[in-house]
């Protein structure tokens, strides 16, 4: 079928390589990218597989849109056990990696098994080859990178850092500098297998498709021209400018979850990056509107730092740490992209510790308080390096609690620690955070997104509607992380859009009916996998302190109850053709062909 690649196996220990074709019923079943990816995953590990064991495949996949005419289809994604929750690991990097990828001919690569010593692999079009990456090890992303474009020229690098090396359990994989897979610890993965990096070497943009013409075509004449407008806020201000409306509105996690918005947060916020750092707007590949903020610190203390800023980076630093000064956090982010770790986790980890401190249960040697970048910065590297509490810290923050006990002040899902949205004010990320797949995930159900913009009633709504409309949301985002494209194409690219494009380029006549049991399908397959490590239920509740504890915003009381909690999780349940302790029932195994 048009719009597939191979699939590249490689085994780390003994050498082994083979190739295949996608089967087109694989493809057309589980499309590509998360979905192709966890169905690897599902058939080749089980709960008795060591995330950090040689058994653990490191996938890489993409879907029939990366890499082609299709817009924002730069991206590809991760797929492993992660070490950080134990359960299904996935993360979507952007930039050209994806892209390169479908360059050279492939769709997906399984890597299995742990070489001797470090090695990095080069991805071309006639294979692939295991070489020495002594000389790398050590080396920052970004310096990894830098060395291996040198050598290979026009070429695309995805890459581990010291973190990754050292196992910190939610160190991310790098591409471009400044784009990660960067969520539940892929670069833990691919550390635990001795591997630095993946260099894609290609010679030329090349993609295939039953109607290439008829590709660029739409995009042209019906996607393009609507782009700019639909995402007017991504290109004028990137995601930073998502900063002054959570403030405004009190879902600003801040101060580690005490509060909805920062003191000083215009200090942070669009106007004050866009003064103070801002260079220029950067994108992935096929980007026509790019969100990525580049800036650089040009005098000051922390001048020459430099580094996309974004929104979930604010949020965690500027926020749960309580960081105002946007100089500070480019600084801080650039140290932490370079070593190579999620700033979410990071973010979240700031926050714990220094509650744990003025605790007394955490000492890393030196003060830990809020608005104090020096010493979160110092506290980055002991966490990279493995070295005194930074050992604890690098387990992630649920491993850190129960080690301290200190359960009742961690803020996580399945061991995640969630994103920029708090749910007392925005309630659908109660849903949204509970029964993603990965942990505690705003990009799985994107809940935010119909709160703010009050699909299936206002931000409070508990309701069969809005959890349809959440489901809708889960379903549209699962095939935008198979086929693959960025997420912020949720309204550009709907579903008759995606059924066009996906017409067009696999030659198979395609309904949105098609595409949404596609959808379910593998929502289904991964919850099995899931449920196969043991979630259910109790799994899917949010934290008890988001309960115990509300905040005043502009003097409303912001809360949530267990009994919303409950109410959202038998909706979703019921319609997910799922019991009541959140397993599929046989009859839709049976309907979507999974049993």
């Amino acid at each position: 079928m048009k719009g597939y690649g191979l699939i590249q196996w490689v085994d780390l220990s003994s050498g082994d390589q083979r190739r295949e074709p996608v089967p087109d019923d694989l493809a057309l079943k589980f499309i590509g990218g998360k979905g192709l990816g966890a169905k690897l995953l599902y058939d080749m590990t089980d709960e008795r597989t060591d995330p950090l064991s040689p058994d653990n495949p490191l996938i890489f996949a993409i879907g029939p849109f990366t890499g082609t005419a299709v817009p924002y289809s730069g991206k590809g994604t991760f797929i492993f056990r992660s070490p950080q929750t134990g359960i299904i690991g996935e993360s979507v990097v952007g930039g050209t990696f994806g892209a390169a990828f479908r360059w050279v001919g492939y769709t997906a690569l399984v890597i299995t098994g742990r070489a001797e010593k470090p090695v990095y692999l080069v991805v071309r079009e006639d294979g692939v080859e295991v070489k020495d990456a002594s000389h790398l090890w050590g080396k920052t992303i970004y310096e990894t990178e830098e060395t291996l474009k040198k050598e290979y020229g026009r070429s695309s690098v995805a890459s581990i850092g010291p973190a990754g090396e050292n196992l910190v359990k939610y160190a991310v994989i790098g591409n471009e500098k400044w784009r990660q897979a960067g969520r539940t610890g892929g670069g833990a993965v691919m550390g635990s297998k001795k591997l630095k990096a993946i260099v894609i070497d290609y010679d030329t943009m090349k993609w295939d498709a039953a109607d290439p013409d008829g590709v660029r075509k739409y995009t042209s004449e019906e996607i393009i021209p609507r782009a700019r407008e639909e995402l007017k806020s991504y290109f004028e201000k990137g995601t930073t400018g998502l900063v002054e409306l959570a403030n405004e509105w009190g879902f600003f996690p801040s101060y580690y979850w005490s509060k909805g918005s920062v003191e000083g947060w215009d200090r942070i916020a669009w106007e004050a990056i866009e003064r103070e750092v801002f260079v220029h707007a950067k994108g992935c590949f096929g980007c026509p509107t790019p969100c990525g903020r580049y800036s650089r610190v040009k005098e000051g203390k922390y001048a020459g730092s430099e580094v996309e800023v974004e929104y979930e980076t604010v949020y965690s630093i500027g926020g749960l740490a309580a960081v105002t000064d946007i100089k500070a956090i480019v600084w801080l982010n650039d140290l932490i992209d370079g070593l190579g770790m999620d700033t979410i986790t990071i973010g979240n980890i700031f926050g714990f510790a220094i509650e744990a401190y003025k605790r007394g249960k955490l000492d890393p040697g030196f003060k830990l308080d809020y608005s104090e970048p020096e010493s979160l910065y110092e506290l980055t590297k002991m966490i990279a390096e493995r070295r005194g509490v930074g050992d604890l810290l690098a387990e992630g923050v649920r491993a850190a609690a129960e080690k301290l006990g200190l359960q009742d002040l961690a803020i996580h899902v399945k061991g995640l620690e969630p994103a920029g949205y708090d749910p007392r004010t925005l309630k659908s990320m109660i849903l949204s955070y509970g029964v993603s797949s990965r942990g505690a995930c705003h990009l799985r159900l994107t809940g935010y997104f119909a709160d703010i913009k009050g699909l299936g009633g206002d931000r409070k709504s508990v309701t069969k509607e809005k959890t349809e409309v959440l489901a809708d949301l889960e379903e549209k985002g699962v095939l935008e992380d198979s086929f693959v494209i960025c997420k912020f194409t949720r309204t550009l690219i709907d579903w008759e859009q995606m059924a066009k494009y996906y017409t067009l380029i696999t030659g198979r006549e395609t309904s949105i009916t098609d595409l949404k049991t596609a959808a379910r399908r593998i929502i289904n397959l991964v919850r099995m996998y899931n449920v196969k490590l043991g979630v259910r239920r109790k799994d899917d509740r949010l934290p008890k302190r988001l309960f115990r504890e509300s905040f005043i915003h502009e003097g409303e009381e912001r809360k949530i109850t267990e009994e919303e909690q409950e109410r959202f999780l038998d909706y979703y349940y019921e319609l997910r053709g799922w019991d009541k302790d959140g397993v599929p029932r046989e009859e839709i195994l049976k309907e979507y062909g999974l049993i």
